[in-house]
């Protein structure tokens, strides 16, 4: 084919010709001519065309750019649009507040809850390799029992087996986060340490923490070593060497300084400020001697796991029953392994069991709390949308007058899009301050401790031009398209409504209530779910008790101790035990007789004091004698070990804790008690023992009398034995209210999104009736003169509101029971979901609506019709 044939792409010479000034297009055009026909010849036609594209685009340089001709028009044109706006606004107060009002709530709700679920979303990116990390859980099933959980306490000897057996596991680590405060003691200086844990020597290598001082290699590895935080060490030590000093910790024992690490960050779900060597506990190596930490039968060790990166993880979860089977074939049917990848442990762990030790994160809660500023923000957009669409009889006149002008839609847009950035702006500068003004009262909502830096940060600002951006143009554009719309010809005829603007306004109005139902429903139900757990009985009077805690020097003069708390007349009684509800209890296998299979038990080791101190019935039987030598060969059951048993009359019925070993008579029958949070844990079949060696708690139920003076009796009795150790206590009732701290917060979260949704809803629609009222003036002008009376003008205006708020309710009512009952399976003990819910929104929203229509329509039926019909 000649070059003479073949043509240049002719819409790249008109993007040239677009684009540059006149008077260079041809010289450019003419070179790019010439060019492409030597290329035509030189290297064919397609590539020729390529390279006219490429040749073409190097003209684009700004010293060849064409001059607008309407560059001046255009800052006149925004000029104006800007300057207008600005009357409109202020001509147009009360909606404009309104506007503004439901803007500033938006923003400041969803970039809260950007900045949070960003927050939550980066814990443990710190971690290295932790893509590869993995911690193992279980599934417990025993169906005989009614057991289905999960829960992350494993056995000391998983961890290492799986190494050994599947080359797939890399290593392994173990943790065990220490119950209580310990105190480590320094010459004469005792450090309270809240977070210890007991690991395996490669711990601080396998989660790639880095030492400040100290050999990595050797850091944990002998007996009873510990590591510490940078800023414990300096607590303890001050500006000494720590290294190879001494302290005094867990059971009295010595334990060698061997290294020092860095404090964890905020973001991280490990919190440790002291670490114990795993050699420690080994029986006949530590001084611990913790055999329990190193068998397979005992389940309170957390372990983790690191794979090699190619491994998939499912391939080894397969693997594990064989490894049970093998190992531990006594539990293999009711222990199902599993792996929850590291990066997914803060977030979505919230269903599994016994996480103590370990900070979490609620990723119900991240979508409740991203779902509600999303549906605040939708109701803040619908309120802003009907509000402009209902101001078409307000702005046709303007309309007009500058089509008349020769104004294009375009440019009318423009004039209407200018109000709501100016609105967008204004509400996004006044949110931003809020929340740097409020961040305390916001956390504490969230129950978070967002530090005031996160919202220096690109994701912050990003925000906050985002919102600017996406509200002008998503929210604005089409109320701009709307009011910009209508004809000369319709403007003349005196049309109030614009096109769709009515059916649409009634569907986005449909839209806010039901949101606002959908909202309020689920508060009320939270709210109710709530109250149940923290109020449901537990089956002994939690009021007034207080526990301390007696696994230190104390415990050993705990009969002294217990005299002078007696001495105090507001103290009414005392009980010093292993257990207590809430803590020193634990599960093992019995067999009770007539049962031939083990059954799992709640183990509880307590004085003959415990009952009447917690107010526990007896049904049958009697409790521990006080005094009773021979009681300590007996036990004491609760109503649900006989339920399950079936047994008419359990006085008389033994128990053994192996199939051959000794068995002891049951002398009485308590009612079921509840021992754990009510949220995840049910009652257990239950053997109480008497113990009369391990004291770890003493309960202290006192009077109604002076109760600060009361703690301030048992402190100075406290401090009068105590060599090393503060006073360490807590309350049985605000301890059960601290298991339901996720509800609580969840509780606080929604019912804050659902007063500002009713909020926004009220404002909108006081804004929307006063509009469209402000339409239908003359039309009930004229009833008002034909002998309409006050109620049927009321009536004709909530007629429209009655069916929207019925349509709403319908849509809104399957969808909150759909998503709540949801939420209310995950507890063990839960409300019947019922229909007050469902009644109390729709009435609320019903209610309100009302009132707000009423109000505008009575005020508006009150004017003199003669006054409006002149005007008009």
């Amino acid at each position: 084919m000649s070059s003479n044939n073949v043509k240049p792409p002719g819409w790249i010479q008109r993007l040239v010709e677009r684009f540059c000034e006149p008077y260079l297009f041809e010289g450019i055009t003419g070179d790019l001519e010439e060019l492409f026909a030597e290329n035509v010849e030189l290297r064919g036609p397609a590539k020729a065309k390529l390279l006219y594209l490429l040749q073409a685009i190097g003209f684009f340089r700004m010293r060849f750019k064409k001059k607008s001709q309407t560059t001046s028009n255009m800052k006149a044109i925004w000029h104006n649009y800007l300057l207008t706006s600005f009357r409109s606004l202020k001509r147009h107060k009360a909606f404009f507040a309104i506007n503004l009002v439901g803007l500033i709530t938006a923003i400041t709700c969803s970039l809260f809850a950007l900045v949070y679920i960003y927050d939550e979303s980066q814990f443990d990116e710190h971690i290295s390799d932790a893509e590869n990390i993995y911690r193992l859980y279980k599934r417990h099933i025993n169906e005989t029992e009614g057991v289905d959980h999960l829960t992350y306490e494993t056995s000391g000897m998983m961890g290492p087996t799986m190494t050994d057996e599947y080359p797939e596991v890399v290593s392994f680590s173990r943790v065990l986060p220490w119950w209580d405060d310990v105190i480590l003691t320094y010459e004469n200086k005792n450090i309270v340490s809240e977070k210890l844990y007991i690991v395996d020597s490669n711990f601080l290598d396998f989660i790639g923490e880095d030492l400040i001082l100290g050999d990595p290699k050797t850091v944990l590895t002998a007996p009873a070593s510990i590591a510490l935080s940078e800023q414990l060490a300096k607590s303890i030590f001050g500006d000494e060497n720590p290294l190879g000093k001494t302290v005094v910790g867990i059971n009295d024992v010595d334990y060698t300084v061997t290294g020092i690490f860095k404090e964890q960050p905020r973001q991280s779900s490990l919190q440790y400020n002291a670490l114990v060597s795993w050699s420690s506990t080994v029986p006949n190596v530590g001084s611990l001697n913790y055999s329990w930490m190193n068998n397979w039968l005992a389940q309170g060790i957390y372990t983790f796991v690191k794979l090699d990166k190619q491994t998939d993880p499912k391939l080894v979860v397969d693997k594990l029953p064989d490894m049970m089977q093998r190992h531990f074939s006594e539990r293999a049917d009711h222990y199902f392994l599993k792996l929850m990848p590291f990066t997914k442990m803060y977030l979505h762990g919230e269903d599994i069991r016994h996480g103590r030790g370990f900070r979490s994160g609620s990723i119900t809660f991240v979508y409740t709390l991203g779902l509600s500023a999303f549906l605040v923000f939708l109701i803040a957009s619908v309120n802003y949308v009907n509000i402009m669409l209902s101001r078409a009889t307000q702005t046709k006149t303007e309309v007009g007058i500058r089509k008349v002008m020769g104004s294009s839609r375009r440019q009318l847009m423009g004039r209407f899009v200018s109000e709501t950035f100016i609105s967008t702006l204004i509400a996004s500068i006044v949110s931003y301050i809020i929340i740097l003004l409020l961040l305390s009262p916001l956390n504490m909502v969230t129950g978070k401790e967002i530090p005031l830096s996160a919202f220096y940060q690109p994701i912050a600002i990003g925000a906050i031009f985002g919102f600017i951006v996406l509200i002008s143009l998503a929210v604005g554009v089409y109320p701009a398209m709307v009011l910009s719309s209508p004809p000369v010809s319709s403007i003349l005829q005196g049309a109030n409504e614009i096109g769709t603007a009515g059916w649409l306004r009634k569907c986005l109005l449909t839209f806010q209530y039901a949101i606002s139902i959908f909202l309020i429903v689920c508060t009320i139900t939270v709210i109710r779910q709530t109250n149940y757990l923290q109020n449901k009985p537990l089956g002994f009077d939690k009021e007034q008790v207080l526990v301390v805690g007696l696994r230190n020097e104390v415990g050993e003069k705990v009969d002294v101790f217990e005299n002078e708390l007696l001495n105090h007349p507001n103290i009414l009684s005392v009980s010093t035990s292993r257990s207590v509800p809430g803590g020193g209890n634990y599960s093992t296998t019995s067999f009770p007789e007539g049962y031939t299979d083990e059954l799992t038990t709640r183990i509880f080791g307590v004085d003959q004091e415990f009952f009447e101190t917690y107010g526990i019935q007896v049904n049958a039987g009697r409790t521990f004698l006080k005094g009773s030598i021979a009681d300590t060969n007996n036990f004491v059951v609760n109503q649900e070990m006989v339920d399950f048993m079936g047994w008419d009359d359990a006085i008389g019925k033994h128990i053994r804790f192996s199939p051959d070993g000794e068995s002891y008579p049951i002398i009485g029958v308590i009612d079921n008690f509840h021992y754990h949070s009510l949220a995840s844990a049910t009652i257990e079949p239950m053997v109480l023992y008497l113990e009369t060696n391990q004291a770890w708690n003493t309960s202290i139920r006192i009077g109604e009398g002076n109760v600060r003076e009361t703690i301030d009796y048992i402190d100075d009795v406290w401090s009068r034995l105590a060599t090393r150790t503060p006073l360490d206590f807590f309350f049985v009732d605000q301890w059960f209210n601290d298991q339901y701290i996720k509800e609580s917060q969840l509780l606080k979260m929604a019912t804050a999104y659902s007063f500002i949704s009713i909020l926004l809803c009220a404002l909108g629609l006081y804004g929307l009736t006063a509009l469209i009222l402000l339409q239908k003036q003359k039309e009930i002008s004229i009833r008002k003169v034909l002998g309409a009376s006050l109620t049927s003008i009321i009536s004709l205006v909530n007629r429209q509101f009655i069916i929207v708020i019925s349509i709403a309710f319908l849509v809104a009512a399957p969808l909150a029971h759909y998503l709540v009952s949801g939420w209310l399976e995950k507890f063990v003990y839960r409300i019947e979901m019922g229909t007050i819910a469902f009644i109390l929104a729709g009435g609320l929203t019903l209610l309100i609506s009302l009132l707000i229509v009423s109000m505008l329509s009575i005020k508006t039926a009150n004017t003199n019709p003669s006054k409006t019909l002149s005007n008009e």
